[in-house]
């Protein structure tokens, strides 16, 4: 029942929103962008042993399927571009979070991926 709110949601913004989307739309972007850092998100927990890779996938896939109801298939390939753009740069931040040698930069580098990480996170009806 969670995933069909959630499902709710998405399309009563779209329908807010009353146009079609474009490789640069709000919904498409962001759902895309929420797309790649959970993947660089559930990655790095798979790697690191965290326990939290089952609420991170449900999330990962619930953002899958937002995008895909707001993308249109002559953009698809634009947008994955910019997915995989994404999950890298968020990937690079959790790798110098967890490995880097300078405390300083460390710190700052989780602070931003979680902050981006808790804006995607928000976007969803449980948080």
């Amino acid at each position: 029942m969670g995933n069909l709110r959630k499902i709710c949601v998405a399309v009563s913004l779209f329908a807010l929103w009353g146009s079609p989307t474009y490789p640069n739309s709000p919904l498409s972007h962001t759902f895309a962008g929420c797309v790649g850092r959970f993947s660089a998100e559930l990655e790095h927990a798979w790697l690191m042993s965290k326990p939290e890779t089952s609420d991170l996938e449900a999330q990962r896939l619930t953002f899958l399927s937002l995008l895909d109801a707001t993308l249109t298939q002559e953009h698809a390939r634009k947008t994955l571009t910019y997915r995989i753009e994404v999950k890298m740069a968020h990937a690079s931040l959790l790798t110098l979070a967890t490995f880097g040698q300078d405390a300083h930069r460390a710190r700052k580098a989780k602070n931003a991926a979680l902050r981006h990480i808790t804006t995607c996170q928000n976007l969803l009806l449980d948080g």
